[in-house]
């Protein structure tokens, strides 16, 4: 039986969406939205009627935020593509595809996304190059979370920079055997990496560029937006 099939279903729902009015950190609301959201997505596949009942009792506010993350599935390749395995949830590349020749050299035409709409780059994720940048999903401002780069503020320069301490020894054999500066950015755009930010609002990583273009998604930085506009 699920668990939403007793009498206390709705105040658990409701006591989870208090969380998010609460003082809190972005990646912790985050998950507690994606829980709601979860929970709402099994409602209307297996009880219609307690789905409706949870619509009206969910604060706008938190009903227009969940109507926002659904949308964040949109950006999943749609075409050049197949999905394929159990539900459906692993992208697999079409020879036609742009980016194909390019993820066939790096041994990756194929990947799996999780039940939050993200894509499990793992396998294609620079040795070192994790970093954990959520403090600066609370502590900077929208503007400067969503800001690509080019500005030492944005999130992605602040975040890049955390990198480099563990990037150290990569950086210096490239420079080494390119006669190039030891410099983190020539590095990074000679290896044709660029920075992913997961999900989970919680962690970056450098990926294979052409790999990052060919499995769309939307990562830590919408999710992040959406908290900070809707939950403060």
């Amino acid at each position: 039986m699920l668990w939403f099939a007793n009498s206390d279903w709705k105040n658990k729902i409701l006591d989870w969406e208090k969380k998010l009015y609460a003082p809190g950190k972005v990646a912790d609301k985050y998950a507690i939205l994606e829980k709601i959201r979860i929970e709402l997505d099994r409602l209307y596949k297996e009880d219609r009627a307690k789905y409706e009942e949870l619509e009206k009792a969910l604060k706008p506010n938190t009903w227009e935020a969940l109507e926002d993350k659904w949308t964040l599935w949109n950006p999943v390749p749609k075409s050049h593509a197949e999905w394929i395995g159990p539900g459906e949830m692993t992208c697999r590349l079409k020879s036609s595809h742009p980016n194909y020749r390019e993820c066939a050299e790096q041994g990756f035409t194929q990947c799996t996304y999780d039940e939050h709409g993200s894509p499990d780059f793992n396998k294609v994720t620079f040795p070192g190059s994790i970093v954990d940048i959520s403090d600066l999903y609370d502590s900077l401002s929208s503007d400067n979370i969503q800001k690509r780069g080019g500005s030492p503020s944005s999130l992605q320069e602040i975040a890049q920079m955390r990198m480099v301490p563990n990037l150290k020894s990569a950086i210096s054999k490239w420079a080494k055997e390119t006669g190039n500066p030891e410099d983190f950015w020539e590095w990074r755009n000679a290896m044709n990496l660029v920075p992913h930010e997961d999900s989970n609002c919680r962690t970056m990583r450098l990926v294979y560029r052409p790999i990052h273009i060919a499995f769309k998604h939307r990562g830590g930085v919408a999710n992040a937006i959406n908290i900070k506009n809707h939950f403060g």
